[in-house]
């Protein structure tokens, strides 16, 4: 993730020393929740947001996010709805059928 900040404007955002961004940016000082938060509040990101998709193989997208927001602001009906739409996804087909090759 890039911003284009400098480390001066980036400690300051996170309200530390340009010395301890440098760190964590090489990896001198751990990343522990505290300093994640501070980082990720800074950057106006989820602290996730900062790890890999190694360290954090469940991130969800911003389209996803978006899709569980709209989900809970449903109405327990709507949801039910939406949850029957999904028990009945049709399943993937490894080979065509006769009538799909014609």
């Amino acid at each position: 993730m890039q911003r284009g900040w400098s480390q001066d404007q980036l400690a300051s955002r996170v309200g530390c020393s340009k010395p301890q961004i440098s760190d964590l940016e090489r990896g001198n000082r751990g990343l522990d929740v505290d300093w994640m938060r501070r980082v990720a509040d800074a950057l106006g990101v989820l602290p996730a947001h900062l790890l890999s998709d190694h360290d954090n193989p469940e991130r969800l997208t911003d389209k996803e996010r978006a899709l569980i927001w709209r989900y809970r602001d449903m109405i327990e009906a709507e949801k039910e709805m939406l949850e029957r739409v999904a028990d009945v996804k049709p399943g993937f087909r490894a080979e065509p059928r006769d009538a799909d090759a014609a």
